[in-house]
């Protein structure tokens, strides 16, 4: 059986069509590449930017209420504890603990 001219051209079209698909989505995947690594870097650009814009205004991040309230009753209660003074007055200077007489 011999192939006709016609059916050489369908063969090689249909050939050039599959790698012209593949290099279709090689080029679309170079160009998700260069997006995504773009959009990083203007993720990274806007917060060193947005930083220095808080630094510079001084404000900060809010206090947590939980935490506060959780320091603020650790505070109280150590201020209130009869034996913090004794402790601290056991040490002695090397920061050990002294026998009491």
């Amino acid at each position: 059986m011999r192939l006709g001219w016609g059916m050489v051209a369908e063969y090689i079209i249909v050939v050039c069509a599959f790698i012209e698909g593949f290099v279709i989505l090689w080029g679309l995947s170079q160009i998700n590449r260069e997006i995504r690594e773009n959009v990083e870097d203007l993720e990274a650009s806007i917060d060193s930017k947005l930083a220095q814009a808080i630094a510079a205004t001084g404000l900060t991040e809010p206090v947590n209420p939980i935490q506060a309230a959780i320091a603020q009753m650790l505070t109280q209660r150590v201020q209130q504890a009869p034996n913090v003074k004794q402790i601290v007055e056991n040490r002695g200077e090397n920061g050990l603990f002294v026998k009491k007489d």
